[in-house]
């Protein structure tokens, strides 16, 4: 059961608001006495008489013990010493039926803010009954029925531009649109791929209120309809074939598999885009649409688009394609499933990561961090223009960055021009730890080949060993202890902050924390010697090069008080190489 509250003037239809749809007395009077619903009259009580509904006086009149409180004495003419404000009165009527299923206010005044109720003005209320969306089972309901019987989701019949923008606005992702709407005194319905209010009339208020519409068929004009004609716009499921069914012309088809590429990817066949592609006479916006829609097929069905990579290349050959960003992204779909596959083009596409087109460079880094990814040695040629990329434009950066970590893997030496750009990324907090520690990675490797690169920015560095990112904070102890290979005397100050990194549950960073010690304890014992207790204890770690890293450690700082646990270690490890520099550790103490 719902609870039905309303006002009569500027809401019922027998005082009418002057400019806007008014409830009909006819539905107030039928919900009262023809349904289970409760109805009340909560403004000019006159609505009372003319819907034989209760009235704010009948409503008191069901709480006894507070008549006096809501009404008080009544006056000789007729009136009473006080009456419920129209809030207190929507109270009241809750406070008489606590298990209803919804409570709405009809009122030209705004009642949104009282608490359990659904506020309408009567104009909105008009057309929420008739959709449905008050209650389903409501005599004058209309069932939405598209023309040809295709199958839709929701509708709308609008009652004024607010009302349909914010229909479109749950809509977004709708496959398309039929709309129903007069014309000359006719009715048409049209089949639309797109709808969206009509920015000119938005901006210019003396304008009537539009709707834009894009029809499916790919032929076919935009046009507008005014708001106040449509009679009803339903979401619907176009057919697939329907999207190319009028195309004449190839540039047609086009179109038309760019619209169902965009709502239907699956749908759209491959070859048809091939067929368009294979075939162009130079019609640039015929093109674009063909790529446009193989870019959305490719981001569902890669692996099918792989035929399209020679055509693919022969247009990144086009000095005048406007569809650059497209075509590699369609070649960045492929690589992503094979990068094989996309390998032979790098040659190709590193001429485009120095793009004046930000779409075109970001598109283009991450085809050439796919190639990166499986052949580093076809993207070695990238690097320079890969650096300029993460010096001068942070929207591809993090693309940059990644392809420039995977080549250090294989070639270091070609990113070691690149070192200062990626110290620069790693000290930035502002960008994603995924993206400074791929720059980490592919400095450490840079600096395991060429340590003394780092030197100038091991206090910056530092600054990570407390980062909550373990991988972070690991990979930063790692380029501090490639730098102490050759300057120890660089990283001993540092020993402070690296010791209680000895002993964090992340292996990889006792790994690191303990070999770069280690070799400070090499050149400068006795700023590691106050550590002694804590390798002692890493000759028990579960990872073998921890135990290794400890006993160079031991080993280099003489430390006799641990000969036993390194006796042990060189009798029993379980790994050869634990077990031999365990007993060099033992020749360095008893020497």
């Amino acid at each position: 059961m719902l609870v039905f509250a309303f006002d009569r003037d500027w809401t019922v239809d027998v005082n009418p608001h002057p400019h806007h749809d008014a409830v009909p007395l006819a539905w107030v009077r039928y919900l009262a006495h023809e349904t289970a619903h409760a109805v009340y009259a909560i403004g000019n009580q006159t609505l009372a008489a003319e819907a034989a509904i209760p009235g704010v006086v009948d409503i008191v009149g069901r709480h006894p013990d507070d008549w006096d409180e809501w009404l008080g004495k009544k006056q000789p003419d007729g009136r009473y010493e006080q009456f419920p404000l129209r809030r207190e009165r929507l109270s009241l009527i809750a406070d008489l039926h606590p298990d209803a299923d919804g409570y709405i206010a009809v009122d030209d005044l705004d009642l949104s803010d009282v608490d359990e109720w659904d506020h309408y003005h009567a104009w909105e209320f008009v057309p929420a009954v008739k959709q449905g969306q008050i209650h389903s089972d409501l005599l004058w309901v209309r069932d939405i029925v598209t023309d040809g019987g295709l199958p839709t989701s929701a509708g709308i019949m609008p009652s004024d531009a607010s009302m349909l923008s914010s229909f479109l606005d749950d809509y977004t992702d709708a496959a398309g649109f039929e709309i129903t709407y007069i014309d000359d005194g006719a009715e048409r319905k049209r089949l639309c791929h797109d709808v969206s209010m009509d920015a000119v009339a938005l901006e210019r208020p003396s304008i009537a209120p539009a709707l834009q519409c894009t029809p499916l068929a790919p032929g076919s004009d935009q046009f507008t309809v005014p708001v106040d004609a449509i009679e009803l716009l339903s979401v619907v499921e176009p057919p697939p074939e329907l999207y190319t069914a009028d195309a004449a012309m190839p540039a047609e088809e086009a179109l038309g598999l760019r619209r169902l590429a965009s709502t239907h990817p699956k749908e759209v066949r491959v070859s048809s885009l091939l067929s368009i592609l294979d075939h162009t006479d130079g019609d640039r916006r015929q093109d674009e649409n063909a790529l446009r829609a193989l870019r959305q097929v490719a981001l569902v069905r890669p692996t099918e688009c792989t035929p399209a990579i020679p055509v693919l290349q022969t247009f990144l050959a086009e000095e005048n394609c406007s569809a650059q960003a497209d075509v590699l992204a369609i070649l960045r779909a492929i690589g992503d499933t094979d990068s094989g596959a996309v390998v032979p083009l790098a040659d190709d596409i590193v001429p485009y990561l120095s793009s004046n087109i930000i779409s075109v460079r970001r598109e283009a880094s991450k085809c050439i961090a796919t190639i990166a990814d499986e052949c580093p040695e076809d993207a070695v040629d990238a690097v320079p223009a890969l650096a300029a990329i993460i010096e001068d434009e942070a929207n591809s950066l993090p693309y940059a960055v990644y392809a420039l970590s995977r080549i250090s893997r294989e070639y270091p030496e070609a990113v070691k021009p690149v070192a200062e750009p990626l110290g620069e990324v790693i000290l930035d907090d502002s960008l994603s730890d995924t993206v400074r520690l791929n720059a980490t990675a592919g400095l450490g490797r840079v600096v395991g080949e060429h340590p003394s690169i780092a030197v100038e920015i091991v206090d910056d560095v530092a600054t990570l060993f407390s980062a909550e990112n373990p991988q972070l904070r690991n990979n930063a102890i790692a380029l501090i202890g490639d730098v102490a290979i050759i300057h120890t005397d660089v990283v001993e100050p540092y020993t402070e902050a690296i010791a209680p990194l000895l002993t964090v549950d992340d292996t990889y960073t006792r790994i690191n924390a303990s070999g770069a010690l280690s070799r400070v304890a090499d050149d400068f014992p006795e700023s590691v010697a106050h550590v002694t207790p804590t390798f002692i204890e890493l000759l028990a770690d579960d990872d073998p090069r921890v135990r290794e890293n400890g006993c160079w450690a031991l080993g280099y700082l003489s430390a006799n008080e641990a000969t036993a646990e390194l006796e042990d270690r060189a009798r029993e490890d379980d790994n050869a190489d634990v077990r031999k520099r365990a007993s060099w550790a033992l020749a360095q103490i008893n020497q």
